[in-house]
């Protein structure tokens, strides 16, 4: 009888710990945002897949995203992959392959630079199968599509941790 309720103290005890750390789930961005940022205007292309998910992941957090006329203006520029080979096999067949994904961002407040990222860029290098051309492929697009999530989380946390105060210091 007692069994159950030493259970039930520690999983709470336990779920409190851990709570208390900070730790939140991945993705849950749970973080908010500076004030200034609550409504916001997203710009990218068409055909910019990092701009869609960023799109997606702002609106889940709870910002309006404004057509425009916003006074925050959020840019995100042309995303650029390339695949290089980075050893062969014994067959002298390419043997692992390193995919770059690239791209960069600016916040501003009217004419302002607020936030210029420079360039962003994340690295994965991944063997490939010789022999099945098709599974090469659909391994380098499932790194690519986890690479455009890694690059929007660092947006996000870019942004939430941004100081768009106004104060001289």
């Amino acid at each position: 009888m007692f069994a159950g309720y030493y259970r039930l103290t520690f999983f709470l005890l336990a779920l409190l710990l851990l709570n208390a750390c900070g730790f939140t789930l991945r993705g849950t961005d749970s973080a908010t945002f500076p004030q200034q940022l609550q409504q916001i205007q997203l710009n990218y292309a068409d055909n910019n897949t990092i701009g869609r998910l960023l799109r997606d992941r702002l609106q889940a957090s709870g910002l309006e995203l404004l057509e425009g006329n916003a006074e925050y203006v959020l840019s995100i520029n042309e995303e650029r992959s390339r695949e290089r080979i980075v050893s062969v096999n014994r067959n002298v067949r390419a043997g692992e392959y390193e995919l770059t994904l690239i791209t960069s961002w600016q916040l501003r407040n009217g004419p302002e630079i607020l936030i210029d990222s420079g360039p962003l860029s994340l690295f994965r290098i991944y063997e490939a199968d010789p022999d099945n051309p098709a599974a090469k492929t659909s391994e380098a697009e499932l790194i690519l599509a986890e690479m455009r999530q890694d690059l929007v989380s660092q947006i996000i946390r870019q942004l939430q941790n941004a100081d768009l105060s106004s104060d001289p210091l």
